[in-house]
């Protein structure tokens, strides 16, 4: 039975999620794959702070108590660029593997922490950054790593999503975005989310995983200018309007647009509400795959980052595991965001 040391920078609703989630599976992932997850360390602000399930003794103030002590993982979810970029430099150089959920990290510096991660010998997982417990990354990587991609869409920003179902059952946008952060889908200050650059990160990392080419365009346009009458003049058409990122394959390289779109009733997109995301993939040789389902939420987000951490646990050798000379994730992601 192998033991893995888990460390985790940061404890927020994700990381609560993540331990709970842990402690639920411990036995069945230990049958299942021979190894046993152990939490070493977690990275907080507070440590008086309640949180319910979770060991105080594990608690810490320092980064370097997480990054420098002998976990084999560290799983970073504090969020944003500048501390999370450095600490996950540093928990590189160490020879620790990464699990993040961090979009706007990969998006950002992506590049260069893969190039880190290749040269360390160590591996990045980072399925819940796009899209939370929708496969949609390993579908990529691995479900259509044989065919070419020449093209995706999809829903992948929860918040707009639920502002303009909330906006086709009658509530103007302020209305829909006050309760949207009411019920903690949106932030205090929501740009991030309506003014279209949460989807415009997510849309970036799957197009540099998905094409080998440059990106040539992008148009980012959020849902602010979306009004009532736009909403009930779509529904009198029979179809609805949902925020669209988008990135398509042409023969000078790859454009990406973010932009509300009305979308006819049929359309696999349109029937998506709430909170929830949707991707559609078309493969030269499979045609249209569509991936729905809880794009946001503690549990779903963490289930994502314990399969990234189980599928590292998996694919390295047991001998020297710690510091696997395997490639830290396919090329085309590097070469892609350094052509941006």
């Amino acid at each position: 039975m192998k033991r893995i040391k888990v460390s985790l920078l940061g404890c927020g609703t994700v990381g609560q999620g993540f331990v709970a989630l842990l402690g639920q599976e411990r036995t069945r992932i230990a049958n299942r794959f021979g190894t046993l997850f152990d939490i070493d360390r977690i990275l907080v602000r507070a440590p008086g702070r309640i949180r319910p399930g979770i060991d105080r003794s594990l608690l810490t103030t320092s980064a370097l108590d997480v990054i420098d002590r002998d976990a084999d993982i560290v799983v970073e979810l504090i969020g944003g660029v500048h501390s999370a970029g450095a600490f996950v430099r540093r928990a590189i150089d160490r020879g620790r593997h990464i699990v993040t959920a961090n979009k706007a990290l990969l998006a950002s510096i992506g590049a260069d922490l893969f190039r880190a991660a290749a040269s360390a010998g160590v591996m990045i997982g980072f399925e819940a950054s796009v899209c939370g417990g929708i496969p949609v990354i390993t579908t990529l990587q691995r479900g259509l790593a044989g065919d070419s991609v020449e093209s995706i869409r999809g829903i992948v920003n929860g918040t707009c999503n639920f502002i303009l179902s909330r906006m086709e059952d009658g509530l103007s946008f302020e209305e829909a975005l006050a309760l949207a952060q009411e019920r903690g889908f949106a932030e205090a200050d929501p740009s991030l989310d309506v003014d279209g650059e949460d989807a415009a990160q997510k849309l970036r990392i799957l197009a540099a995983i998905a094409f080998d080419a440059p990106v040539i365009d992008e148009t980012v346009i959020g849902i602010r200018g979306v009004t009532s009458e736009h909403v009930e003049r779509a529904r009198l058409g029979g179809n609805v309007i949902r925020l669209v990122a988008s990135a398509a394959q042409t023969p000078l390289g790859v454009v990406l647009r973010v932009e509300p779109r009305e979308l006819d009733a049929n359309d696999p997109l349109a029937t998506v509400r709430d909170e929830n995301n949707a991707v559609v993939i078309r493969g030269r040789a499979t045609g249209e795959l569509t991936l729905a389902g809880k794009g946001a939420g503690a549990m779903p987000t963490a289930a994502a980052v314990l399969s990234d951490v189980i599928e590292i646990a998996r694919r390295a050798p047991g001998a020297a595991w710690a510091r696997p000379r395997v490639p830290a994730h396919p090329a085309d992601y590097i070469i892609a965001l350094n052509r941006r």
